[in-house]
């Protein structure tokens, strides 16, 4: 099946060249346009498309409003395709934009001589957005006005058989011994509404905290810096950017930056932080599963990890191993999950041991690391 998309567009002769450009592609039909962010609210509503392009200047509505609006209605995965350099967005502008699937600067100069330079980018991700299963969650709020929390420790769907991951092929990461691993760690992975549920969590985290965290946020690389930056504006835990080589501090939450996988390797006989480029992994760089991978099999028994709000099955079966290497684990409960796909799929399979409301979290968390810290 065709993927369907809208773009919204002042620009008649952008319209024109994004559309064609996009429907030249065997797999792609563009839909219909959209002239202004009102426009595009309403197409979406009618239409129902896969992906939506998406400019950010644009008259009657804006694009920042329209995309507040459609995905609080009607989310689909969106690719913002504006002049505006995200860099120079203002901090309230960025945190909304990170709710996009993804962020495509326009060429400058002339376009018909610059934009088929970003033929295959632009093609490439409306591919890849299409994958996301943003529209499984259609209707996601009347459903959680109905969902009373719960918590599964019991391993099974509900015919009692636990469902089988799908194969997904893991980058072969070196084996990481460390003789003296004196403290545990947490592992977290969030996609889609991972933001605002990061805070919720983190912010409640005690300044005296003893274990380190590691987090895979799925977000453009653009605002990783300004993401960890207001976090660490939120919270009495250090929330930084992880360097390559960095040793795993007690109290510290690192940030995955853009574009690189983040592993578990040693230094000194302590445990310090590898990027890694590599292929991505559901569709994802970096991936949730290659840092639960990772820490499964050196943390083992103190690892415990958490999948959080976001589409697709990034993390589910990375989830698995560190269940099955003896750690602990926790999915993000439909009452309180942006878009309840991840951590559905982890619940579905019994690799959680906890399904919890993200509010709820934390208290796993200060119990897991006093637990590690006495052992």
């Amino acid at each position: 099946m065709p993927i369907n998309v809208l773009v919204a567009e002042d620009s008649s002769f952008q319209r024109k060249v994004i559309s064609e450009m996009l429907s030249k592609h065997d797999l792609i039909r563009v839909v219909d346009v959209a002239r202004n962010g009102l426009e595009a609210v309403e197409k979406v509503n009618q239409l129902h498309p896969d992906v939506l392009v998406l400019d950010l200047i644009m008259p009657k509505m804006d694009g920042l409003t329209a995309l507040k609006e459609i995905m609080k209605t009607n989310p689909i995965p969106t690719i913002i395709f504006s002049v505006l350099d995200p860099k120079s967005l203002d901090n309230s502008v960025q945190a909304l934009i990170m709710g996009a699937f993804d962020y495509i600067i326009k060429p400058g100069g002339v376009w018909k001589v610059e934009l088929p330079k970003f033929k295959d980018e632009l093609i490439s991700k409306v591919l890849m957005a299409a994958k996301s299963q943003v529209k499984q969650v259609h209707g996601l709020k009347r459903e959680r006005k109905q969902q009373q929390d719960k918590i599964i420790t019991e391993k099974t769907t509900g015919n009692g058989k636990v469902k089988k991951s799908k194969s997904v092929s893991l980058p072969k990461l070196p084996p990481v011994r460390i003789k003296n691993l004196k403290n545990g760690i947490i592992a977290m992975g969030a996609s889609v509404g991972g933001p605002r549920t990061l805070k919720i969590i983190l912010s409640k985290i005690p300044s005296d905290f003893s274990s380190p965290i590691l987090i895979v946020q799925h977000i453009n690389p653009y605002f990783v810096d300004e993401f960890a930056k207001s976090l660490s504006r939120e919270c009495k835990i250090t929330i930084k950017v992880a360097e390559n080589e960095e040793y795993l501090v007690p109290g510290i939450a690192y940030i995955s930056p853009g574009d690189y996988h983040v592993i578990i390797s040693a230094k000194n006989d302590r445990p310090c932080i590898k990027l890694l480029q590599g292929e991505p992994v559901h569709f994802c760089m970096p991936s949730i599963d290659v840092l639960f991978s990772s820490v499964a099999s050196t943390f083992k028994t103190r690892a415990l990890g958490i999948l959080l709000t976001g589409m697709g099955e990034d993390g589910v079966m990375g989830l698995g191993m560190i269940q099955r290497s003896g750690g602990k684990t926790i999915a993000e409960s439909q009452e309180t999950a942006v878009l309840y796909g991840m951590p559905k799929s982890a619940a579905e399979r019994g690799v959680a041991d906890l399904i919890l409301p993200n509010y709820k979290i934390k208290e796993e968390m200060i119990l897991f690391s006093k637990k590690i810290r006495r052992s």
